[in-house]
């Protein structure tokens, strides 16, 4: 992997290059940023958290999970890590008020990578435990794994924490290597399907996985959260390495995963290869029965010195469409439209449909180092992607990155960004955030009314419009922070009140009926959504129209959002 890739990963990991500290742009306004205080370890002069994962859970709240070294504080609750840098969940109230937070892990480097909430509120963890020379256990309230492999390996976990706060669950996987997952997704019936790396030999439950010395591998794997049965779905190969990536569970349960491979890789009966020396990224898909039905990857220019392009995140829509966000290097083409960065590192926004082929691709950046972090769809479909820009040190031939007609100018090393593009591939938004040091936009959410969470860490002062969050330690701290929906400023003022619709009756078995107070011009997409997020009803609120009745007959009973327009509402299925 090249040297600066490497760099970026490692200082996201401990912390000190994380997410971002924006600033309001166009009409949309800061409600809220926290951040944590911390305490330096004494002993060792090191601190710092950052935050990898974040959700919503019914009740509105913010749950995020992430790493951090020494002692912080979280609200009234003050944690300290037991070794070089333990893992975290927290809950942050509507308003921005940390309510709960609780850690786990051991004397070894322990990080968390993914998190999903279940129907429950549970939190669902997995991420790594070990890597360091005294890290051999991790500790999860009343459970201690040890890691299986030798000093300097570290295995894979995945956690349940109660939204009480108690740890209910914690299972490892792994061998004599290096083990880890990367991604984690819930299924209809609950169960966590997890994608993951590893080299060596090791267990996942009963079964066995091997790779072939001196590689690593990736697979993808289902563990039943109530029995902690692990079901291995199946493996890629590759004759160098395979690094997980991404992963999302498509309309129909299959999963669809990203990674990075070098040489070769084969999924099933299809093997790619690379088009340059130092691998490349892919989209694969698996259905869930453990059958690889699709592989594809973009292609690049071949080159001696230029490191491959990577996707670091991806969704997928109610269609099947896949939307990945990644970084570019040199030339690489999608289908039929190849991009160019424009100076070192440019990100890429691309659509590849249910059939394999690549729809669209679009590129931002400049002349200095901009890298792509975490995508997230709208209900409108927009995608909403994070990031960084600029070049550590401050040096840099332009401190620019351009999308679109938006061009944002760093005031630091890393400023952080945030982006809005449409479907159809135009930059709506952009926004930059940061000070004078390293500051990244990390892992990101859009609720139904349009706001936008964000989850990461900054260095020196972060401003959030009328917020500004300061530290004195060089290291990075963990912050959250919400921006308010993008509003119309040409927009008529008495336009809101068409935005709220009723159901009736609710509580509902089988029916419901959506009434807006106004009709609209164009037709409204109507969705009915899980505890999950997952979409399971469609319906269409025609043009000229402001009344429906949405069938619901045979969903499970429980509670559901309703989506119209830009505006939800919730209906219990009795």
């Amino acid at each position: 992997m090249h040297t600066f890739t490497r760099c970026l990963r490692a200082l996201s990991c401990l912390g000190l290059l994380a997410a971002p500290c924006l600033a309001h742009a166009q009409a949309q306004t800061w409600q809220w940023a926290t951040a944590p205080t911390a305490i330096l370890d004494q002993s060792t002069g090191l601190g710092g958290s950052s935050i990898s994962a974040i959700a919503h859970d019914a009740a509105g709240n913010t749950v995020v999970a992430g790493q951090f070294y020494g002692t912080f504080t979280l609200g009234t609750t003050t944690l300290t890590s037991a070794g070089y840098s333990d893992v975290f969940v927290a809950k942050i109230s509507p308003s921005g008020e940390w309510l709960q937070a609780v850690r786990a892990g051991g004397t070894g480097e322990d990080v968390i990578s993914a998190l999903k909430l279940d129907a429950a509120g549970n939190a669902v963890v997995a991420g790594n435990f070990g890597h360091l020379i005294t890290g051999g256990t991790a500790t999860f309230g009343a459970t201690t794994l040890t890691a299986a492999g030798t000093t300097g390996s570290s295995d894979a976990f995945v956690a349940t924490l109660s939204p009480g706060g108690q740890w209910l669950q914690a299972l490892r996987a792994g061998g004599t290597g290096t083990d880890y997952i990367s991604a984690l997704a819930l299924d209809a019936a609950g169960n966590a399907v997890v994608l993951g790396s590893f080299s060596g030999s090791g267990t996942l439950g009963t079964a066995t996985l091997s790779a072939p010395a001196g590689t690593v591998q990736l697979f993808v794997a289902k563990l039943n959260l109530s029995t902690g049965t692990w079901t291995p779905l199946n493996q890629g190969t590759s004759l160098y390495s395979a690094q997980a990536g991404s992963l999302a569970l498509d309309a129909a349960g299959n999963a669809v995963i990203s990674g990075t491979y070098g040489i070769s890789l084969t999924l099933g009966s299809t093997t790619l290869m690379s088009t340059t020396r130092g691998g490349g990224p892919f989209v694969a898909r698996l259905s869930a029965s453990g059958q690889w039905t699709q592989a594809v990857q973009p292609v690049q220019s071949p080159s001696n010195s230029a490191p491959p392009s990577a996707i670091n995140s991806l969704a997928v829509d109610a269609a099947g469409t896949v939307t990945v966000l990644g970084t570019l290097i040199e030339g690489t083409t999608f289908g039929n439209t190849t991009l160019t960065s424009v100076g070192s590192y440019d990100i890429f926004v691309a659509k590849l449909d249910a059939a394999g082929q690549w729809t669209q691709a679009v590129r931002a950046g400049g002349l200095a180092n901009d890298i792509a972090n975490s995508l997230v769809l709208d209900a409108a479909g927009n995608a909403i992607v994070t990031g960084l820009f600029g070049t550590y040190g401050g040096f840099s031939p332009s401190p620019d990155a351009t999308f679109g007609p938006i061009t944002l100018t760093t005031a630091g090393a890393y400023d952080a960004f945030v982006a809005k593009l449409s479907p159809s591939g135009q930059w709506l938004q952009a926004m930059r955030a940061g000070g004078t040091g390293s500051d990244g936009a990390g892992a990101v959410l859009v609720d139904a009314a349009g706001n936008i969470t964000v989850a990461g860490g900054c260095t020196g002062t972060a401003d959030f419009g009328a917020t500004s969050l300061t530290s004195a330690s060089i290291y990075s701290r963990a912050f959250v922070a919400q921006l308010g929906p993008v509003t119309n400023a040409t927009a008529s003022r008495t336009a809101t009140p068409a935005e709220i619709f009723t159901l009736s009756p609710n509580p509902t078995t089988d029916a419901v009926r959506l009434t807006w107070p106004e009709t609209s011009v164009s037709v409204r997409p109507v969705q009915v959504l899980d505890a999950l997020g997952r979409e399971v009803r469609r319906q269409e609120l025609p043009a000229r129209t402001n009344t429906i009745t949405l069938n619901v007959a045979g969903l499970t009973p429980g509670l559901y959002m309703v989506r119209c327009g830009a505006a939800a509402s919730r209906l219990q299925v009795e």
